[in-house]
Order: structure tokens, then sequence, then C-alpha cells
């Protein structure tokens, strides 16, 4: 996390705040939901087995839902619409939530905010070209 000393703690009310207040925003300018969508898909693509197995745990669909939000929310702070420890903390969240869901689930949220932050592997790679 870049702007915390320390992890915020994460509370059932504080989750459910953010996907309330993300879940109403997100969706409503194209110019959020796009690229948001376009993140939770690449991060989707890279881990489709943990996608999944989170969907079994939750509901089908639920880990693309989580983490377009979350794009969706590193997108609004690069906009300056939302403050970017939001953003740091919403990222929190996710993996909290999915952590304990499956093995390995709270790498998904931190590799969609990597993307997100734009700090992808520079082997070569633009930012919308495939993982390595």
């Amino acid at each position: 996390m870049l702007g915390f000393r320390r992890k915020p703690r994460i509370t059932d009310a504080l989750y459910g705040n953010l996907m309330t207040s993300f879940g109403r925003t997100v969706d409503l300018d194209p110019f959020v939901s796009g690229p948001a969508a376009a993140l939770a898909g690449r991060v989707a693509d890279e881990q489709p087995l943990l996608v999944s197995e989170i969907d079994r745990a939750l509901y089908e669909g639920s880990c693309i839902y989580h983490l377009r939000l979350l794009a969706g929310a590193w997108v609004m702070a690069d906009e300056g619409n939302v403050p970017r420890a939001t953003a740091e903390v919403f990222e929190e969240a996710i993996a909290w939530r999915f952590g304990p869901l499956a093995r390995g689930g709270g790498r998904l949220p931190h590799r969609l905010s990597e993307l997100a932050r734009g700090e992808f592997e520079r082997q070569g790679l633009h930012p919308h070209e495939g993982h390595q």
C-alpha cells in the first residue's frame, strides 16, 4: 500500500459501505465503466481458476463484479473524483474478503491495483498487451 503506514482495519460494515458506494457510481459513467471492465477482465483472464474458485464461494460473477468496482475506484481516483486513499482501502477490503475464499484470492485485487496504477512489468510491454 502506498498511502498508508499500516493497513486499515477492515470490517463488514466498511466493506459493505464501499461496495454500495462504488456499486452505485461505477456503471453510471461510461468513461469509468469501460476501463473498469477492461481492467477486471484482464485480471480475470490472468487467473481464471482463481476467479472460478471465488465465484463458487460467493456467487457466479462475483469476482469480476468486485474487481470491476475496484477498478472503477482507481479510475475515479485517477480523475480526482475520489481520494486515492479510498481506492487503497477498497483494494485492502476486497483482498480481505477474497483471501479466505481461495488460496491466493487476495492477490487478485492487488494485481488489478498494480495495473490501474500503471505498475505493470516493463519488459517491452504496453499496458494493453498481454502479461508475461
